[in-house]
């Protein structure tokens, strides 16, 4: 590695020679851009890779201020790679933080700068809790292995990387016992961190997702469909004091809890609103109680910019406390999923006198999961997106003529996601290419359509000719579900030229897709094959998308 006249074994690295004159008049154009390209990349100068401010340095006991010097020649820095262990901080950090704690702990023993990178605070910003989170396996004599939580690992972690989360995402569990330790001990630990040193371990944690299943509960039973339980009692007086050690929360989410009693909702918003009245800016609530029950407690969040809630908590009271409250709130999203029974539709007066209060607000129709009951749909609301994430309601007529008799002065997206698991018709009078057609010329504000259903290309060219009168963005299809037909009744307000060109188009799959990047604006546009529309992003990315990357 070095030369035979240059000692080695010394504290300091060889100086290197440089020649005589100035060495900036001796380094070459191509040397310079390649400088420019390392430190736009990120990667620190070729000096300082292994001696002055660089990790072997700091684990060698070396001093951080002593000169920099290359103990290379240029031949060796001519022909040299970057290396994984001569990533930038930055990137090692963002990498971490995508991995698991058994992940990070294997790759920490890799080198020493990874060994460094996993002690660094934003490799730890995201916590995520499972059934395998901190736990051990542990024989018992009726269910044999499980996985019961470590207390020894759970104190571990709560003193060494708990100041640095800022996120707790608490997923499905099937061990209730394991999410009831770490939530009272999580809590706990923070209590007594305040009053004995004056310290809040939770100072940095803005993001709290709870997020409940029955459906995990019943793994390896038969699902009982009939009844359904949800959480309450001691669980959720533990998530009730981890909460309370949460000043700083900015965004709550609480998914599925279907609490039986109206007193244990009402007695969990008071928690987060005593916490969080002026931090919270994100509020979701979806299927807090089982039954219908009404609370106020979303209009005390003065920066409120968003709310997820369902049906079943709607009432003309909260709607004004909402509008009169929140001057802030943009986006109310109205989740319906197969764990809502019951749902409210509010008479058409509430949602007039709410839109009178506060113009700005849109709501969001949003339906998930495999239930069989159908979308609960307010009229008079300000309703700008129809959601369908399932894949088992198929876009019918009747919807269609719904959407565009409620909605049709603001509704800007009609996004269906999942492929399609019921019978899908091929004639023309048992499809809905005609009401489909007029949704897409009464919305005049539609933005974005994604659809899955089977249509012919002419009913594909209709709803592109007209998406383009009213400035449609994105236009999403599945090439499986297109027929190449011209079955479209003729209408007397086509021309003949318009006629000729609707059929002649429509009888050739290229003709039509050109067409329709012409009529768009893009010339990237295409059909997406089933593989790729299940690969596409979640309702809340497509609904800000105005272009989609076909590189899947």
């Amino acid at each position: 590695m070095y030369s035979d006249d240059e000692d080695s074994s010394g504290d300091e690295p060889p100086v290197r020679e440089y020649p005589a004159g100035n060495a900036e008049d001796d380094v070459n154009d191509a040397d310079l851009t390649d400088e420019q390209l390392r430190y736009l990349l990120g990667f620190r100068p070729r000096e300082f890779i292994l001696y002055g401010n660089s990790l072997l340095t700091q684990f060698k006991g070396k001093d951080d201020r002593m000169e920099c010097r290359d103990s290379y020649g240029e031949e060796f820095w001519r022909n040299y790679v970057p290396k994984w262990e001569h990533l930038p901080d930055l990137v090692i950090e963002q990498i971490f933080s995508y991995l698991s704690i058994p992940d990070k702990h294997a790759a920490s023993q890799v080198c020493r700068n990874w060994y460094r990178t996993f002690h660094l605070p934003n490799c730890w910003r995201q916590f995520l809790l499972d059934d395998r989170t901190l736990t051990k396996r542990k024989y018992t004599r009726y269910l044999g292995y499980i996985r019961e939580l470590d207390h020894y690992r759970m104190q571990l972690c709560l003193q060494k990387v708990a100041p640095f989360w800022q996120a707790i995402h608490v997923k499905p569990m099937s061990n209730l016992m394991n999410l009831f330790n770490f939530v009272t001990l999580a809590a706990h630990y923070s209590k007594s961190q305040r009053e004995r040193r004056d310290v809040e371990v939770f100072a940095n944690l803005h993001i709290f997702e709870f997020c409940f299943s029955p459906d995990h509960l019943q793994q390896g039973t038969e699902r009982h469909d009939n009844h359904v339980y949800g959480t309450g009692g001691q669980l959720l007086r533990g998530v009730v004091d981890l909460l309370r050690e949460l000043n700083s929360l900015r965004h709550l989410i609480l998914t599925n809890l279907l609490l039986e009693k109206a007193l244990e909702a009402t007695s969990l918003l008071d928690e987060v609103v005593a916490n969080c009245m002026l931090t919270l800016q994100t509020l979701s609530i979806v299927n807090l109680t089982r039954a219908p029950v009404t609370f106020l407690h979303p209009g005390a969040f003065l920066n409120l910019r968003v709310l997820k809630m369902s049906p079943q908590n709607l009432h003309g009271d909260t709607l004004i406390a909402i509008a009169e409250s929140c001057r802030y709130l943009n986006e109310i999203y109205l989740v319906h999923n197969q764990y809502t029974e019951i749902g409210m539709m509010l008479p058409a007066k509430n949602w007039i006198e709410f839109n009178k209060l506060n113009p700005r607000i849109r709501v969001k129709l949003i339906f998930q999961g495999r239930s069989k009951r159908d979308l609960i749909w307010q009229e008079r609301c300000p309703v700008d997106s129809v959601v369908f994430d399932s894949q088992l309601k198929p876009l019918t007529a009747e919807s269609a003529i719904i959407m565009t008799s409620l909605y049709a002065p603001t509704l800007e997206n009609l996004i269906y996601l999942g492929l399609p698991r019921f019978h899908q018709p091929h004639r023309f009078s048992d499809r809905c290419d005609s009401s489909l057609v007029l949704l897409v010329r009464q919305c005049a504000q539609l933005k974005r359509l994604v659809i899955r259903e089977v249509i012919s290309t002419c009913t594909l060219l209709l709803i592109a000719f007209h998406g383009q009168q009213t400035g449609m963005k994105l236009l999403v299809v599945r090439k499986n579900a297109i027929r190449q037909k011209f079955d479209f009744p003729m209408s007397p307000e086509w021309s003949s030229e318009f006629s000729h060109w609707l059929k002649k188009s429509s009888t050739n799959f290229e003709t039509c897709f050109a067409e329709i990047r012409q009529l768009l604006g893009d010339p990237l546009w295409r059909p997406l094959t089933d593989k790729e529309f299940t690969r596409l992003p979640d309702y809340g990315s497509l609904l800000h998308c105005d272009q989609l990357n076909y590189n899947f």
